[in-house]
């Protein structure tokens, strides 16, 4: 940068928003004016968003370009609606796969998958973006979509910036310097220190939250323990030994006694986190069912609120399932929150929460990633998760995502952590943000990646590419489990023998299945097979969708495994399957993941059904038939990048029409 144009920069601020810039933020600051990518880890909590805020602001002041990424659309929405608020809907673009507006914005915000699929596609609409933001940079260490945000850090345009922002990480400078090997010059700030402190404490069997270095003796010292200490000398194993065999004997404390304490130490409002959906709902309602922490005031507050959102978004209370039970438990100063709500209930939550209307709200740990709310304390409802595989404990990542809500900046001396202990353990955990786990390379090989990677380079040039990725990075480093290049080759290499066997390459060069594959990002083997087999074009909108459906939904342990009336499509994919199993001799591609019990609720709701009527059929949340509806939206979407026959597109339009209604359609302009 020249001497003259150094000169015309704006000083640093010390202040912005009406708050006070910490060091760490100035610092980050100061990078962004000189135009340095720059990667900002910090606490959960400490602000990072201002710097962001700041990029943003500067942006459409400057009439340039950015594109701000974040790991899921709940959040892409939110930041969508609060840049809107604070800018005006004019600058301001969103782009979700389901949802597209004003992409030539000067701010853009989308999900991470999605710029990742318009950087492999080279997609035009990229031009002159001068800076990407990835929010939550730190998803780079989840296992099913980490490979997502690092192909998309390395396929960006030499000449792009980025501005990547985390949660603490252990290992900021080695993820700095590989930005920095395969783009531009990376400056790394590091915070640790929160803005509010954390205290972490337990709550025991008497109804105390103590500290872990004092609950030992708290235990010792409750009236129900039999124990001879008046040698000091008992130890955690003995003192586990002696509460198991009391603990037939001894009350247990319940979510409503922490609430308890909490409201008795004036600690709200509070985020209480438990591990399922249903534990939140039911112990709102116990709650709910004998508290009431607001005045008239605030009740009629809420009354405002509620009639303004749904005005807003079109829909009565008759639309809501369960209406009448999130409306006593929000008059009451009590929220529910987790995926499988409506998208409004969870807005109306969140929006009550903000006003700080809300006291209690029982939340799974989707609302620490989605939702950018403090609150005075948290609670945890118990410290293990079932992961899908096996009951674990939280590791620290998971800890401090949840734990850092607790404790507003400006308002709070402290944030306050609780975790109920109904039966302790030999060790009680010793939560240290020190310990967090670093971030690893996730990087999967996908059949999408290759062909689009063939489409544009040489098997030499992907070579070197490959040697660019963090896997190889890391790997150098002796990092533990990281692949090298000549191992991300090997796969690499296999899947390409596979797609030239299935009749989608001729060695490099894509052939009409292969140029379908480009387009498909779920799935893409399976939908690749259904497109080129030309079932697309023999089903009607409301089957599309269903199909569409059954091949997006993740479903959940307790949703039924069977449908009583097969959808006429299912033969079609066993056979595409079976051919799949002939050819595919190493087991490259991994088996469909299909679920036909999905579609009729699908296709009943395509064909006009209400909401409710469908649920009184089919069991399925709320949240979970909207969140499916827009995912089916989506993949014919992509489908329908594929297709030239013009009835065919008709079709899929038609099809995402009928889904794009009531609970489901999403309003941004």
């Amino acid at each position: 940068m020249s001497a003259k144009k150094r000169r015309r920069l704006s000083p640093i601020p010390h202040e912005y928003r009406g708050l006070i810039l910490d060091e760490f933020q100035r610092q980050a600051i100061w990078y962004l004016q000189h135009n340095t990518s720059t990667l900002v880890s910090a606490p959960t909590g400490t602000g990072k968003t201002l710097i962001a805020d700041f990029l943003v602001e500067r942006t459409i002041e400057a009439k340039e370009r950015l594109i701000y990424t974040a790991p899921i659309k709940a959040l892409v929405n939110q930041k969508y609606r609060e840049f809107s608020r604070r800018h005006g809907k004019k600058y301001l673009g969103i782009v979700t796969g389901d949802v597209s507006f004003q992409q030539d914005a000067p701010v853009v915000i989308m999900t991470t998958e999605i710029l990742r699929n318009m950087l492999v596609r080279e997609d035009s609409r990229l031009a002159g973006t001068g800076w990407v933001i990835f929010d939550e940079i730190h998803y780079l260490n989840h296992p099913e979509r980490g490979t997502v945000w690092e192909e998309a850090i390395l396929f960006l345009p030499k000449g792009t910036h980025i501005l990547g922002l985390s949660a603490t990480i252990p290992n900021a400078n080695q993820l700095g310097a590989w930005i920095e090997s395969i783009s531009q010059p990376m400056a790394v700030v590091e915070h640790r220190e929160r803005s509010v402190p954390l205290r972490h404490m337990y709550f025991n069997n008497h109804c105390q939250a103590v500290e872990s270095r004092d609950f030992l003796q708290a235990m010792v010292e409750g009236p129900s323990l039999d124990a001879d200490t008046k040698g000091g000398t008992l130890n955690w194993d003995e003192l586990y030994l002696n509460h198991s065999s009391a603990k037939g004997n001894r009350s247990l404390t319940t979510h409503l006694d922490l609430v308890r304490f909490v409201a008795a130490n004036r600690l709200f409002p509070c985020l209480y986190f438990v591990f399922s959906r249903e534990g939140c709902e039911e112990k709102a309602k116990e709650l709910s069912s004998t508290a009431d922490y607001l005045s008239p005031r605030e009740k009629e507050a809420i009354r405002v609120t509620i009639r303004h959102t749904l005005r807003e978004a079109g829909l009565t209370a008759n639309d809501i399932p369960r209406y009448g039970v999130w409306q006593k438990q929000w008059l009451r100063g009590i929220g529910v929150h987790h995926a499988g709500l409506l998208p409004l209930v969870r807005e109306i939550t969140e929006n009550l929460l903000e006003r700080r209307l809300l006291k209690v709200i029982y939340a799974t740990e989707t609302f620490a990633v989605g939702v950018n709310m403090p609150v005075r304390t948290v609670c945890f409802d118990t410290l293990v998760k079932y992961d899908g595989e096996e009951l674990r404990p939280l590791t620290h990542n998971e800890y401090f995502q949840m734990a850092g809500r607790a404790g507003r900046r400006g308002w709070d001396k402290l944030g306050t952590v609780i975790s109920r202990m109904d039966a302790i353990t030999p060790k009680l955990p010793a939560w240290d943000e020190n310990q967090i786990e670093p971030i690893r390379s996730r990087i999967n090989i996908s059949f999408n990646l290759i062909v689009n990677l063939l489409a544009r380079f040489t098997p030499q040039e992907i070579e070197i590419l490959l040697g660019k990725t963090l896997s190889n990075f890391q790997n150098d480093q002796g990092f533990p489990e990281a692949r090298g290049t000549a191992h991300l080759l090997d796969d690499f290499n296999g899947k390409w023998v596979l797609l030239q066997e299935l009749g989608y390459l001729k060695e490099t060069e894509l052939l009409p299945k292969g140029d379908i594959c480009r387009n498909i990002y779920v799935q893409e083997i399976l939908v690749t097979e259904l497109v080129a087999g030309k079932l697309i074009d023999e089903l009607e909108p409301a089957d599309l969708a269903g199909l569409a459906a059954a091949i997006v939904y993740s479903p959940r342990s307790d949703d039924p495994t069977f449908t009583l009336s097969p959808p006429r499509w299912m033969p079609t994919i066993d056979l595409i399957q079976e051919k799949l199993c002939k050819i595919d001799h190493h087991r490259l591609a991994t088996p469909f993941a299909l679920y036909p019990a999905i579609a009729p609720a699908i296709t009943a709701w395509t064909k006009g059904l209400s909401l409710n009527d469908i649920m009184k059929k089919h069991p399925l949340d709320p949240g979970d038939l909207v969140g499916v509806c827009r995912q089916s939206i989506d993949l014919l979407r992509q489908i329908m990048t594929t297709i030239n026959s013009r009835q065919t597109r008709d079709k899929l339009t038609t099809a995402i029409t009928a889904l794009d209604r009531g609970v489901v359609r999403v309003a941004v302009n």
